[in-house]
């Protein structure tokens, strides 16, 4: 969440509690308003409520944070643009230049996940839409995976079948990585490839646990234009999990859900702005009537 804070150092919020909800909307940027350029409105393309509830999940169902954006250097930008990093990727993965501007500028689907055993408390699921298929990325791949074999990770090949998990899609590449633990070994992760008309065209990696394949086959990775990023966030969850440091105020760590989005503001050139129209909401529990 640092990279949403640091996009959002200058802003005009407006605020409205709501009982047990607490609503903002307004500008926000990563500079001061006084340096954009003529022509930017501080209006989003269409005006919208304060926010919208959405209807909660029971508990045991609701992820911890669910996340997508429209490009990745959204969140990553300031860190893939430091030298170190970048000498890392090209060096230890293969990941050059031409490769880094192009995972930049891809959708991503973000989500993380609870985990009700194993080593883990939880578990990230992400997804990458990869229209040019595998060829570009088998390399980084191959380089990811020496590396992990070389630190005493076991790989496991497997093969998906689609009627026992009941999903209509074809996957290739299913890779799982498992670690030793003390009473056995443990899947830690592993990635797998979607495919449309016979091409590898979506990339789903987990961290923690095993590529769901439901969400992969199932969950689209698109913002209606002119939305860049949506956030929800069961902050009293992660705050419970110690994910969530203890420098947030009381109504964040105690918040069922907080939700947040982003959106270009009229006049702005796509993907090349530094201001945004915000609007969110956090949604504490309701107390008891005594």
């Amino acid at each position: 969440m640092a990279p949403l804070l640091q996009i959002s150092r200058y802003g005009c919020l407006s605020l409205r509690l709501d009982r047990n909800q607490l609503k903002w909307q307004g500008v926000v940027g990563y500079r001061p308003f006084g340096l954009a350029p003529v022509g930017i409105d501080a209006s989003p393309f269409q005006y919208r409520p304060m926010a919208i509830k959405l209807a909660a999940r029971p508990d045991i169902d609701q992820a911890l944070l669910n996340m997508q954006v429209k490009s990745m250097d959204l969140l990553f930008g300031s860190l893939l643009s430091k030298q170190i990093i970048q000498d890392s990727l090209d060096k230890n993965y293969g990941i050059n230049q031409q490769l880094r501007v192009r995972l930049a500028s891809l959708p991503l689907d973000f989500s993380l996940g609870k985990q009700r055993k194993g080593p883990f408390q939880a578990s990230i699921q992400l997804q990458l839409d990869l229209p040019e298929g595998s060829s570009g990325w088998q390399p980084v791949i191959d380089t990811i995976s020496q590396r992990l074999e070389a630190r005493d990770f076991i790989r496991e090949g497997k093969s998906v079948v689609q009627k026992d998990l009941n999903i209509d899609v074809d996957f290739s590449g299913l890779t799982l990585w498992r670690q030793p633990y003390s009473d056995g070994e443990r899947i830690v992760g592993g990635w797998v490839w979607r495919q449309q008309n016979g091409k590898p065209t979506r990339f789903g990696i987990a961290l923690g646990d095993s590529p769901m394949l439901t969400d992969i086959s199932n969950k689209p990775i698109e913002l209606v234009h002119p939305d860049v990023m949506k956030l929800t966030a069961d902050t009293a969850g992660l705050y419970r999990l110690g994910l969530l440091n203890g420098f947030w105020p009381a109504p964040v760590k105690q918040a069922k859900l907080l939700t947040m989005n982003l959106s270009y503001l009229r006049g702005a050139k796509l993907k090349k702005t530094d201001w945004w129209w915000m609007s969110g909401q956090l949604i504490l529990e309701q107390a008891s009537t005594p």
